[in-house]
């Protein structure tokens, strides 16, 4: 009995010395790829620029856009009317794109649910982008930065965007009943997501696509926020 419940007590110290390794190579993995700058010449537009923001709650990284300007109205492709509470005075709209079934499941932390969380982070599952509707402008702080685009880096942002939504002939396929606040839907994405191509990174990405400095890989929200600021 002795002899089996050593070993029960070294497997299980074995595994947890194995999780532990693995949390501390992938958060080095961060740090260390996220130093490595990529588009080192950009520098913010000004003349005409186009003022987005980039976003972090620490755990979770947004784009935030204007709703409307000469280049796209993103309210012909995310009509009002599939939001409960978004009249035509919202100016802002912030894009995220996550795991659908983490979405869906978890508006807040305390409804985190470890099977739910495991999932996420170690299988490829479905995806889905989360669109919120924002009043007004965000104000800028170490947690929401302003990024200025050129009109051609917007436009090439714009088409990351799209691009990441699943399209019918209709528009983007909405996923009807969904959101926390009535001001915010979901909607199914292209992708995968697991950890190592998660919601850090497709933000990450973007500012790749526009041209933004921003870091090779960027799995932490830390990744993402350190070359903005």
């Amino acid at each position: 009995m002795r002899d089996a419940l050593k070993k029960i007590t070294t497997g299980v110290l074995w595994l947890f010395m194995a999780v532990l390794s693995c949390v501390a190579a992938f958060l080095l993995a961060a740090f260390l790829l996220s130093s490595v700058p990529v588009n080192r010449g950009y520098a913010q537009a000004h003349q005409e620029p186009v003022e987005i923001f980039v976003t972090s709650n620490g755990v979770h990284t947004d784009i935030i856009v204007p709703v409307a300007t000469v280049y796209i109205d993103w309210r012909r492709r995310l009509p009002l009317h599939q939001f409960e509470r978004v009249d035509s005075s919202f100016r802002y709209l912030a894009f995220g794109w996550g795991d659908r079934r983490f979405y869906m499941e978890t508006p807040e932390w305390s409804d985190l649910r470890p099977g739910v969380a495991v999932t996420a982070a170690l299988w490829p599952t479905r995806s889905a982008m989360h669109v919120t509707y924002i009043r007004s402008r965000p104000v800028p702080n170490r947690r929401q930065q302003p990024v200025l685009l050129s009109p051609e880096q917007y436009q090439r942002l714009i088409t990351y965007i799209d691009h990441s939504f699943v399209q019918q002939h209709d528009g983007y396929t909405h996923i009807r009943n969904t959101g926390y606040t009535g001001q915010d839907t979901f909607y199914e994405a292209h992708g995968r997501f697991y950890i190592l191509k998660n919601c850090n990174n497709w933000v990450n990405q973007g500012l790749k696509r526009a041209g933004v400095k921003t870091a090779l890989w960027a799995p932490i929200p830390y990744a993402v926020m350190r070359h903005l600021r």
